[in-house]
């Protein structure tokens, strides 16, 4: 540590640290336009200027270094004064009108300014008024008070040049550069910080400008709107459309993103109880200041209107009308009905579904609502069958499925094995993080190196050849036994590698005897996939014995199983499946699976069933045969914030508040707990899905079942029963600080079943998987704009199979398989190979499960051409 003065006070201050930082850290104000802290310095708007005693001159705070004894003031007058003169020449380019105005009581939106007959522009007609750092600088330099005007000496620029249009192209950036100040904040975060490059400096001198992709709108460049560029940029240049207006916020809170189960910490700025922008939350390490699409946007994908806002009931045959009814009214009905059943078949003929996008405390109350309420041991949901085959397989491996590897440490591999269909799009910020450890950035270079093993093209394909790595495509379904097979390759066996249409089968067998070096740090990334349960539990076998191959004793700490969905975990851990109880403690009496469930109810077995936040119509395969047992009950009971495809069918329906607006818990990706806190505030008659249980509870199981009084007490007692969640009651308000994960106790070699049958003649194979871009909420409604930048409303087809089948690029096809038809349109890509056809599984609210069997494995289609009208 090193000791050095600043303006007067002592201070410690890490040697060598950039001295902007550490001023800014140490709550002392100083402009700094064009740094981003963590990076390397542009020293592009010289701003940051302080004086050093003893330093020819000012320096520039964000290249100065952190020396012992060094004396440093950023409050003399020649200071203030050169960084009046600095700015001045940043206004000069910049509709400055309101930032060099003496005037402290400012002038309405819609009055003409005083000062200058050709001002248009200004900061009182920009969306960005008060929120705006370029307009905090000039106001705390006081350059309107002190008359400091931007054209002294020098013609005037701004508003006597014509200025180049906005980009308003896209749902989501807006993008003038008539604001730019040339800070390039933006093309060093989508480089440095995001990898992807989509933003640029170009053309030179007084022409120069910022510029997406060739030049183009941004939606034509390979930005993927994660949005870091609007975080940092410091004018209205970059801006956020659906909020560009309303994002002045009442408050902010802090909670946790659903998207995927990497559970990225977020702040929800709202006004009147709504949200209105979402910004990064610090509070999870592995996601930082970087979210993705999903996380910053998805939060207005379906309006409030289209929420559900009453409780609603079906009273007469099937298709009659569901109406609204009083909350009371519909409790009381529902355990009557469930009481009904109870009595005429006893309890085995209720089930009860919980969710993914649930929280801990709402998957614990309805398997308690399930077990000790109702008396029915037939708990799960809908997209529970991969996810527990893979986890029985990490089970079997490691003698627990909580296992203790920390993504942390992804970041700052040596070596990253991925093996996902695409990471990138189901695990966005998972992937950051891999190409950090590939190329880091300037200031802390990274040379690690990237093994992917995936059967589609993706963004991280990109990050392996080119850095000493290689991608590894295997046919759909031969994933696992590619990667068992390089198992037994590192563990000192001959197995035979299957044929890969691209990839150095050399190289990766090199990259893996690197990996075994103990001095090497190895994180390897499993992400299963959504549908295929046969496919989730071969690649995690596949994916421990690589792991056990190549570290032995510590491959727990190595491999990362990422679930498919928020809180699979934490529906796990709470006993939301049929053969576990909380805490994943095996029951002595288990009950039926999902598919189990289905099965019983078209066969009249299964009489009734509630459904807390799942959509077995979007999320299960062979979506005909789930349609037709649902239609079968006697009761379907549905809590969701949505009219989704499953509420649809229910005879009661019980308004629920959307996820934002829920307190909680979130178990993620690598068994950290997450809080949820509620932002936003209910709609209408719609309750929290804990009352809706805790009222069930009271009216099946008598008055005072249950008296919880808010999500806290539900969490007190997760912390009191569940085993692994005994230090997170509700005083745990912060991630990471400690884990419901186990040290292993075994390190065994699991068998790896064959792949699955290749399609008969005449027929493409069907696959699926996760998407960036499409909205689950807006999927689950089948809204038209679910997909905001209509990329992922086809089935991507490779050219040789297009050409062959004479199917143009968007030309309209129909997919038939022997499950059903799905007509799309269709896009030619070179992502998929020879022979496959993918469909995105969030499309139109699931609709690829039609065309899939009940398992979810890779289905034969045949592609029949609309006819042109």
């Amino acid at each position: 540590m090193a000791r050095i003065t600043l303006n007067g006070v002592g201070i410690e201050a890490q040697e060598g640290a950039p001295l902007v930082e550490v001023i800014k850290k140490n709550g002392v104000w100083i402009s700094n336009l064009c740094y981003i802290d963590g990076l390397v310095p542009y020293a592009g708007c010289r701003s940051c200027l302080v004086s050093i005693e003893g330093a020819r001159g000012l320096q520039l705070s964000c290249t100065a270094r952190v020396s012992d004894g060094m004396v440093v003031d950023t409050e003399a007058p020649e200071v203030k004064s050169a960084r009046q003169q600095v700015l001045a020449i940043i206004n000069a380019n910049h509709s400055d009108r309101c930032l060099t105005c003496h005037r402290r009581v400012k002038c309405m939106p819609g009055d003409i300014c005083l000062r200058d007959d050709v001002v248009t522009h200004r900061c009182l007609t920009c969306s960005k008024n008060y929120r705006c750092e370029l307009q905090t600088t000039n106001d705390l330099l006081d350059m309107g008070f002190e008359n400091v005007e931007p054209w002294a000496l020098e013609p005037r620029t701004y508003y006597q040049t014509e200025q180049p249009d906005p980009d308003r192209a896209n749902p989501w950036f807006e993008f003038d550069p008539q604001m730019c100040i040339l800070c390039t904040r933006c093309v060093r975060a989508c480089d440095e910080i995001r990898h992807t490059t989509a933003i640029t400096l170009a053309n030179k001198g007084y022409t120069s400008r910022i510029a997406f992709g060739a030049g183009g709108p941004i939606h034509e460049s390979n930005c993927d709107f994660c949005g870091a560029c609007i975080d940092v940029c410091p004018t209205a240049t970059l801006m956020e459309k659906p909020n560009k207006w309303i994002a002045r916020t009442e408050d902010w809170t802090s909670t946790t993103c659903n998207s995927c189960s990497v559970g990225c910490t977020i702040s929800i700025g709202t006004r009147a109880g709504r949200g209105v922008i979402v910004k990064p939350d610090l509070v999870n390490p592995v996601s930082a200041d970087q979210i993705c699409v999903r996380g910053r946007f998805h939060y207005e994908a379906v309006p409030d209107k289209k929420r559900l806002q009453r409780h609603l009931v079906r009273r007469g045959p099937p298709g009659s009308a569901q109406l609204p009814a009083h909350w009371g009214e519909l409790v009381e009905y529902v355990a009557g009905r469930i009481k009904d059943v109870v009595a005429a078949h006893a309890a085995g003929a209720v089930g009860v579904l919980g969710s993914p996008f649930n929280t801990n405390e709402e998957n614990y109350l309805a398997q308690k609502l399930a077990r000790d309420v109702i008396g029915t041991p037939h708990v799960d949901f809908s997209q529970a069958a991969p996810n527990r085959a893979a986890m029985k397989a990490v089970e079997a491996a490691f003698g627990t499925e909580a296992l203790p590897a920390d993504m942390l440490r992804l970041g700052t591999s040596d070596i990253v094995i991925v093996i996902a269909d695409d990471l990138e799009s189901s695990h966005n910020v998972a992937a950051l993080r891999a190409k950090d450890a590939i190329v880091g950035n300037p200031a802390a270079p990274r040379h690690g190196t990237l093994l992917l093993v995936s059967p589609l093209w993706g963004e991280m394909a990109d990050f392996a050849e080119p850095y000493g790595g290689t991608w590894l495509q295997p046919r759909p379904g031969a994933e696992a036994a590619l990667v068992d097979a390089l198992a037994q390759r590192a563990a000192g066996g001959q197995a035979a590698l299957p044929p890969v249409a691209e990839g150095d089968l050399p190289r990766a067998l090199e990259i893996l005897g690197e990996a075994k070096d103990p001095g090497r740090r190895v994180s390897i990334i499993y992400a299963p996939n959504p549908g295929d349960a046969q496919a989730a539990g071969n690649g995690a076998r596949a994916a421990a014995n690589l792991s056990i191959a190549l570290r032995g004793d510590s491959a727990g700490e190595s491999l990362i199983v990422l679930p498919t969905e928020a809180n699979v975990y934490g529906a796990r851990d709470m006993g939301v499946d049929p053969e576990l109880g909380p805490g994943r403690t095996p029951l002595a009496e288990p009950g039926m699976s999902f598919d189990q469930m289905i099965d019983a109810a078209a066969s009249g077995a299964l009489k009734a069933l509630i459904v807390v936040g799942d959509n077995p119509l979007m999320f299960a395969p062979g979506s005909a045969r789930v349609r037709d047992a649902l239609a079968s009950l006697d009761l379907l009971v549905v809590i969701d914030s949505l009219l989704s495809a499953t509420a649809q069918a229910a005879h009661v329906v019980l308004a629920d508040v959307p996820s934002y607006g829920k307190t909680g818990t979130y178990t993620n990706g690598e068994r950290r707990i997450d809080r949820l806190h509620a932002a936003v505030a209910a709609l209408g008659d719609a309750r929290p899905a804990l009352l809706a249980l805790t009222d069930l509870a009271n009216a099946i199981g008598g008055a005072d079942t249950w008296s919880y009084a808010h999500p806290d007490a539900v969490t007190d007692e997760i912390a009191a029963s569940v085993p692994g969640y005994e230090r997170f009651g509700a005083g745990f308000g912060a991630w990471g600080k400690a884990r419901a994960a186990v040290t292993p106790s075994r390190f065994e070699r699991q068998p790896v079943s064959a792949a699955s049958a290749a399609p008969a003649a005449g027929e493409l194979l069907l696959t699926t998987g996760r998407t960036l871009y499409t909205s689950l909420e807006g999927a689950a409604i089948h809204a038209p704009d679910a997909d905001k930048l209509h990329r992922e409303e086809f089935v991507e087809l490779h050219p040789a199979d297009a050409a062959a089948m004479r199917i143009a690029d968007e030309d309209e096809v129909m997919l038939v398989s022997a499950h059903g038809e799905l007509t799309l349109r269709c896009k030619i890509s070179g992502r998929v190979q020879e022979g496959v056809a993918f469909v995105p599984v969030y499309y139109d609210g699931g609709a690829v499960n039609r065309l899939l069997a009940a398992d979810g494995a890779p289905a034969g289609v045949r592609l029949n051409v609309a006819e042109p009208a």
